[in-house]
């Protein structure tokens, strides 16, 4: 799902002209969004780990998502669908690339982190093959909701 010229769709690294964009719909998708400092810092990373999607490359921002790979594992840190494109698939379209991503870094599993109220996410990792390992009681703030711990093996092709 890269950009290409075969396809309008694009997943790219993402640079400093989408910080505004995605810093709105970080404040759109989450109680305790982050700063414009911490995705800057994602901005400099190498290898990258913050990327955008655009149903076209001028196109609005549809989507982005950031992770770290440590040690032989990929750990999901932020995941956000913009409002408009819920619902579309999207959001599978955005962790087929994760996986496709932990393959290449050779990460031997995906981390992630969950709320056991959002249910659409937790449908959608779950039919990825996603497994809850465990609760983590008070993780989201400032709601004080728990988070479920889930972990993917990733198979190599």
């Amino acid at each position: 799902m890269n950009c290409s010229s075969s396809d309008s769709a694009c997943l790219r690294r993402a640079q400093r002209s989408d910080l505004p964009e995605i810093l709105d719909l970080e404040r759109q998708s989450f109680s305790q969004p982050w700063t414009r400092a911490l995705f800057q810092e994602e901005l400099a990373k190498l290898p990258p780990t913050l990327y955008v999607y655009r149903s076209t490359p001028a196109g609005p921002l549809g989507g982005y998502l950031c992770f770290w790979t440590v040690a032989g594992e990929l750990q999901l840190i932020n995941i956000a669908v913009h409002p408009e494109q819920r619902g579309t698939g999207l959001g599978r379209r955005l962790m087929e690339f994760l996986l496709q991503e932990a393959r290449r870094r050779q990460a031997e599993k995906i981390f992630l982190e969950v709320r056991p109220s959002n249910l659409p996410a937790l449908r959608l990792y779950t039919r990825m093959g996603f497994q809850v390992l465990y609760r983590r009681p008070r993780y989201y703030e400032p709601e004080g909701e728990d988070a479920l711990v889930m972990a993917l093996t990733v198979a190599t092709e």
